[in-house]
């Protein structure tokens, strides 16, 4: 029998998170050890009960603020003491924001932009020697259809997941040299309660003052507009897992997954060979055969 894939994950608290954590630890086969993480312990007990008898067997709980580098550093140091290894970590915590640019706090972007993009590049960064060093790990970042489209009042959030994007490309061919692979799972709308965390991550960023200006119009004329297609489309946390084992258990992960056929079709859209994967595997052949 094959050792168990020991997985770390960011971000467990709710939501796929959440789901993800509980799914790959209940495996039948026990394929995975897992390292449920969140910033605030005080919310486990959401996960502790959908572990079941995983809990303490096949998933674990830790503390971790990928905000905080201490925290970062010491939880890889203490898989890797406990485990000797680190085969996947799935990159997950973040927050969004809907709104009018003008009017958000340059307090709140910084907050966004530290959580959704150094955050991540932290955890990645502090994960890639390990992977480096056993010539082998799997990386997989929870985009979104943000990370594929622009959509309006999502500007910060949505320039977050462009960065996600973009690393996740510019490593895809050096990775790959190591055996190591990195990808971008993209949900559209889910089922979860991200707009809940959104709105406790945005309270202290003001609202117009003036519910009958131009932009304030054009916001609500348009968010009913777009929400009635999201609904047609929305996702469960599982169907977005089923991607993430799909990434996972594929012997050469492309670098980008849909999850839905709304975001496909966002993808094709930007992309012509469908998710991007071209050039970065151009990348490589030229860094193989240098």
């Amino acid at each position: 029998m094959a050792s168990p894939r020991v997985t770390l994950i960011t971000g467990c608290s709710s939501g796929i998170g959440l789901c993800t954590a509980v799914k790959l630890a209940q495996d039948p086969n026990k394929s995975f050890r897992v390292y449920a993480t969140m910033r605030n312990l005080a919310k486990k007990e959401d996960l502790e009960k959908a572990a079941g008898s995983a809990l303490n067997d096949t998933l674990f709980i830790l503390k971790l603020d990928i905000n905080e580098e201490e925290q970062i550093v010491s939880v890889v140091k203490e898989i890797t003491e406990r485990d000797g290894r680190i085969d996947v970590l799935i990159n997950n915590a973040a927050f969004g924001h809907c709104g009018i640019f003008e009017e958000m706090s340059m307090a709140h972007m910084k907050s966004m932009v530290d959580t959704n993009i150094l955050g991540t590049f932290r955890m990645t960064q502090e994960v890639i020697p390990v992977m480096k060093r056993q010539r082998s790990g799997r990386i997989i970042g929870i985009s979104s259809l943000n990370g594929i489209s622009g959509l309006p009042f999502t500007h910060v959030y949505t320039a977050t997941k462009f960065a996600m994007e973009g690393l996740t490309e510019t490593l895809y061919a050096e990775l790959r040299y190591f055996n190591v692979w990195i990808s971008t799972v993209a949900p559209g709308p889910v089922k979860t309660n991200f707009g809940e965390n959104m709105k406790a991550n945005s309270e202290n960023t003001p609202t117009s003052t003036d519910p009958n200006s131009p932009s304030s119009k054009l916001m609500m004329a348009y968010f009913p507009k777009v929400m009635a297609s999201f609904m047609e489309a929305m996702q469960t946390s599982d169907e977005v897992v089923d991607v993430i084992l799909e990434c996972l258990n594929s012997d050469e992960p492309r670098l980008r997954y849909p999850t839905s056929g709304m975001v496909d079709k966002y993808m094709k859209e930007r992309f012509v060979d469908g998710d991007g994967s071209t050039a970065a595997k151009t990348s490589f052949e030229i860094m193989a055969n240098r």
